[in-house]
């Protein structure tokens, strides 16, 4: 049996829902054999060192000694809540620092929000296939998952308008990544951007949108945030700086309305009390030096270069084997679909013994769809690894279809 299929398989009753994502992390470590990964989204290690984690986390320390390391307030530190509402005022979003509660990491504003508004039996239309992780949280709250499909201008909102009202479902959230969305790396269209806000508003539910890849963009133009386009709908945003600064410090937000600002905060008293105030401030530190949008610059070109390696790699190596993929704008993902009758599944078994790991695609849905698909992610190997893990991956990909 399959990694991915003993993680669908059955379970215990209130046994919570997990992710295999992150479970491939330690898949790939556990491997006898060197493993060059295209399954986990995280930043590079050359990126990582580029920040100069150990001088900024001495500054802050030596200048403000304990204060550094002891409790915050729990909406987050707020010179850091303003520079995220700074941030994306420059985006176009209006946004003050009292609607912006610091969490740790994205996917704990997704769970607060998740508390915040939904209650067991609600709807979440999602994109299919989706955020792994943001599927496991809403189930996790007793919501139920509209899947609706993404095409080359994301999520398609008038199969989701179709779908709702087909089953006759008032939906609570719609939930999207709009930007070089995870998995597929695709970017949802302003036009539909707009038509997601109506549908939304029509059904009064609340729009999370969680864009921690938008400014990963390597070729074309920036498309305008969903926050600024709201007229009618309720729509709340989602970040982090786990894509672009270091992920290990955990540390996210949430642009939202007061009210539910508040209300995410005493959620979040019950869970840590306040995200880590030395990770905050070394974030403020990076700010203050004025690194971020030069760091940012150079996170573009390095991951312009590895998405451009491993659009040659696929095509060299996979061409007239019925493999598809896509070629998004930025971000870091590929969406690999196989010939029908290959199961990405049964290629990640085969691939390990060679090698290389990824995401197979059933791993991004509630139901069972996307079983001959695959996410390869460019940000972690080097170019040359890049070139190697592909080359290993046709050898997978051969046995298997042998």
């Amino acid at each position: 049996m399959s990694l991915l299929a003993r993680d669908l398989g059955s379970r215990e009753p209130n046994e919570p829902f997990g992710s295999f994502i992150d479970e491939t992390i330690g898949i790939v470590a556990r491997q006898k054999r060197d493993t060059v990964s295209f399954a986990v989204g995280s930043p590079a290690r050359e990126a990582l060192d580029l920040v100069g984690a150990d001088t900024l986390a001495a500054t802050v320390i030596q200048r403000e000694g304990a204060s550094a390391l002891g409790y915050t307030l729990t909406e987050g530190e707020p010179e850091l809540r303003e520079a995220v509402a700074s941030d994306a005022r420059r985006r176009g979003v209006r946004a003050d620092a009292e609607e912006v509660l610091i969490s740790a990491g994205a996917l704990q504003g997704i769970d607060l929000l998740c508390r915040v508004y939904l209650r067991s039996g609600d709807v979440v239309v999602a994109e299919s296939p989706a955020f792994a992780n943001a599927l496991s949280a809403f189930r996790n709250h007793g919501a139920h998952v509209l899947e609706v499909p993404v095409d080359e201008e994301g999520m398609d909102v008038h199969a989701a308008a179709r779908m709702l009202r087909r089953d006759g479902i008032q939906p609570r959230m719609f939930f999207v990544v709009p930007n070089f969305q995870n998995p597929t790396g695709e970017t949802l269209s302003e036009r539909r951007r707009e038509s997601l806000c109506a549908l939304a508003a029509s059904c009064g539910a609340v729009v999370v949108e969680d864009d921690p890849y938008g400014l990963l963009r390597y070729r074309g133009q920036n498309v305008t945030p969903i926050q600024s386009l709201a007229v009618k709908a309720d729509v709340v945003s989602v970040g982090s700086y786990s894509k672009t600064f270091l992920p290990g410090l955990r540390v996210g937000w949430v642009i939202a309305p007061v009210d539910i600002v508040r209300r995410m905060a005493a959620a979040k008293q019950t869970m840590d009390s306040s995200t880590g105030t030395l990770a905050q401030r070394i974030v403020l530190e990076f700010h203050r030096q004025d690194g971020a949008r030069a760091h940012v610059r150079a996170l573009r070109e390095m991951y312009r270069e590895k998405h451009e390696r491993g659009r040659a790699a696929l095509e060299r190596e996979f061409a007239g084997t019925g493999t598809t993929w896509n070629d998004p704008q930025g971000g870091f993902y590929f969406w690999v679909t196989l010939p029908k009758e290959v199961d990405a599944r049964a290629l990640l078994d085969v691939a390990l013994e060679e090698g290389v790991a990824f995401v197979p695609g059933q791993a991004f849905t509630v139901g069972a769809g996307h079983r001959n698909a695959f996410r390869f992610s460019i940000s972690a190997p080097t170019p040359d690894r890049i070139d190697e893990g592909v080359r290993r991956l046709r050898r997978a990909f051969d046995r298997v279809v042998a």
